[in-house]
């Protein structure tokens, strides 16, 4: 004994710290670095899965941001040619009333 601690509280420390380590390790609470990297390099892969997933959303949303844009301008140019033809059956009508 040591100043009033009793012998079995000096052997029972080293004791209870190891059986606290084990059942960390055995209930999955305390891993080894190896398991741990292995685990961050499959959290890193996802990441770059994503990011390369979110740039292939991306490269679409701009293709189909032109593919409107193009849209837009023909279907500009169709209503020009609706009316253009319009105009001119019209007047090809109101010549032939006429004649």
């Amino acid at each position: 004994m040591i100043d009033g601690i009793p012998a079995w509280v000096g052997l029972a420390s080293p004791v209870s710290a190891t059986l606290v380590v084990f059942w960390l390790v055995f209930t999955g609470r305390l891993i080894v670095r190896a398991a741990h990297d292995d685990v961050v390099r499959v959290l890193e892969n996802q990441i770059t899965a994503l990011d390369k997933d979110r740039d292939g959303w991306k490269t679409s949303s701009e293709r189909k941001g032109e593919i409107i844009q193009t849209l837009t301008a023909t279907n500009a140019e169709l209503i020009e040619t609706a009316r253009t033809t319009t105009h001119v059956m019209s007047a090809l009508q109101e010549r032939a009333g006429t004649s």
